[in-house]
């Protein structure tokens, strides 16, 4: 299980990390792109001639055609037909209507590579949508995914906010379309339940990322507040409280 907490040697404590917030200077590992370092084991992946099954993107797959090497076969699975069908045209070689934790005999064994940003933790069971990916994959192949954690900002709200109440909140606070926000489960979205998930895999490597700070920027006393506890979360290896997940995994 890898930590990914710090970018560089800088180890400030939980109240520096709060005073420097309050100035808007946040931790380095907020200096980079949010998904950078999903695509930093993604990317590689598409390859000419390679097969590869982008999980729950829908109507907005994960790599634009004008993002993928010509030859790599992109494949979409999506749970509704109308998801799929809403993707600019082009956006896949093949598209399949299903539901992650059911499996599909028909694409058994067929993928060099399954990626999937922020999906998984709309699924449940979780252990069985993950197992599927690796059944689709060809031996040595490679998942790619990244999630929310189930203890962190969104998995926790869900607790306490109903569903009907959820997209209005974040349209309201985020920015997020309402037509883009579907019911989360986040369901054994923690480090340990992960690990357990895993064993069936050859390598599994589950990168615990505490960075959930990005969507408190409209209150820098409340983004102080968090960073400070997201801080002292990191340094004391509670991995089970991470905001999101990556996992790297090979069949």
């Amino acid at each position: 299980m890898t930590d990914r907490l710090v970018t560089g040697a800088w180890h400030p404590s939980s109240i520096e990390v709060a005073r420097a917030a309050l100035s808007r200077r946040l931790p380095p590992r907020y200096d980079l792109d949010a998904r950078y370092l999903f695509d930093e084991f993604a990317r590689p992946l598409l390859r000419p001639a390679h097969s590869v099954l982008d999980v729950g993107a829908g109507r907005t797959p994960t790599y634009a055609p004008g993002d993928r090497p010509a030859g790599c076969v992109y494949a979409g699975l999506d749970l509704t037909v109308s998801e799929l069908d809403a993707a600019p045209p082009g956006s896949y070689d093949e598209a399949i209507a299903s539901d992650a934790t059911i499996h599909v005999p028909s694409l058994a064994g067929r993928f060099d590579a399954v990626i999937s940003w922020q999906v998984l933790e709309h699924v449940r069971p979780l252990p069985a949508a993950i197992e599927n990916l690796r059944s689709y994959l060809r031996p040595g192949g490679q998942l790619v995914a990244q999630f929310s954690g189930t203890f962190g900002l969104f998995g926790l709200l869900s607790r306490v906010v109903p569903d009907r109440v959820t997209p209005a909140l974040l349209d309201r606070m985020f920015d997020r379309p309402r037509t883009t926000t579907f019911p989360a489960y986040y369901h054994k979205c923690w480090a340990s339940a992960l690990a357990r998930t895993g064993r069936t895999w050859s390598s599994f490597e589950i990168i615990s990322r505490h960075e959930g700070a990005r969507y408190f920027a409209f209150s820098r006393h409340v983004q102080a507040a968090y960073l400070a506890y997201e801080e002292w979360a990191g340094r004391n290896r509670h991995d089970n409280l991470a905001s999101y997940y990556l996992i790297v995994a090979t069949r």
